[in-house]
């Protein structure tokens, strides 16, 4: 019996170290590494408010830099007032924190930064060789109850209005200043929208106005049934005047002055 017992742990410590030695490589191994760039939330169509956390995944093994910029709208255009967000962080992001969106911001004036309305985002992704990838939400709808801003007192005391209706205050909106967006990236097969890489200034393309093209076809269609109208009354006029000297030379030709 010692001599089994001897030999039983002989085994089980063989066993240990075998264990031992192959699982000290496995946890030591490095973690594989992502190739994600997604914003999580918001997502498409969400109403936010407040502190606005942006969620979502950044990384890729040639990872370089990100930045997030965000404009007023459904979606992207050409023209999009891009405003950065969070601009060049170098760590890169798993199912984390990307950026703080503040929408209750206010402005020197009193008014708000980033007023009620819908707007959309974009998630830009740097790599080694100024390769650029993007991520888009839309349709981002920001709600925040409206604060009036305390009157600062004067010494004066401020007239007391006639009674009457009340009529609401209109609170000024004003827009941010449009921030220099970098040089605009390569952008990738399949990708529609134009997004902002941090440099140069965007331009934008105006798309025609549908009223207007369909005045002015209304115009011409007008013009062409009066050009018709005049031709036809012209062609009238001119058989009418045709058959009239027909019939006075037939009125008055010899046979009928014999008679």
């Amino acid at each position: 019996m010692p001599m089994n017992g001897k030999k039983l742990a002989l085994m089980l410590g063989a066993v240990l170290l075998t264990l031992l030695a192959a699982g000290g490589p496995l946890a030591a191994a490095p973690l594989p590494q992502e190739n994600v760039v997604i914003i999580t939330f918001p997502t498409n169509g969400a109403t936010v408010g407040g502190v606005v956390q942006i969620l979502g995944s950044v990384a890729h093994p040639n990872f370089d830099r990100y930045s997030i910029y965000y404009a007023p709208g459904p979606a992207a255009t050409a023209t999009s007032q891009w405003q950065p967000l969070i601009l060049d962080v170098r760590q890169q992001v798993i199912n984390g924190v990307l950026a703080e969106w503040d929408t209750t911001a206010i402005a020197e004036d009193g008014s708000p930064l980033i007023p009620n309305g819908v707007y959309h985002m974009v998630l830009i992704r740097y790599r080694e060789g100024d390769v650029t990838d993007s991520f888009f939400v839309n349709n981002i709808t920001v709600l925040n109850e409206s604060v009036t801003p305390t009157p600062t007192p004067t010494e004066e005391a401020p007239e007391i209005p006639t009674p009457g209706a009340e009529t609401p205050t209109p609170v000024p909106v004003e827009m941010p200043p449009t921030a220099t967006p970098r040089p605009s990236p390569t952008p990738r097969p399949g990708t529609t929208p134009t997004a902002p890489t941090g440099g140069g200034r965007g331009g934008g393309v105006s798309a025609l106005d549908g009223a207007q093209i369909l005045s002015a076809f209304l115009r011409g269609a007008r013009i062409t049934l009066f050009l018709f109208g005049v031709w036809g009354l012209y062609l009238l006029a001119k058989t009418l005047f045709r058959y009239y000297l027909r019939a006075r030379r037939e009125g008055f030709s010899p046979q009928r002055t014999r008679r």
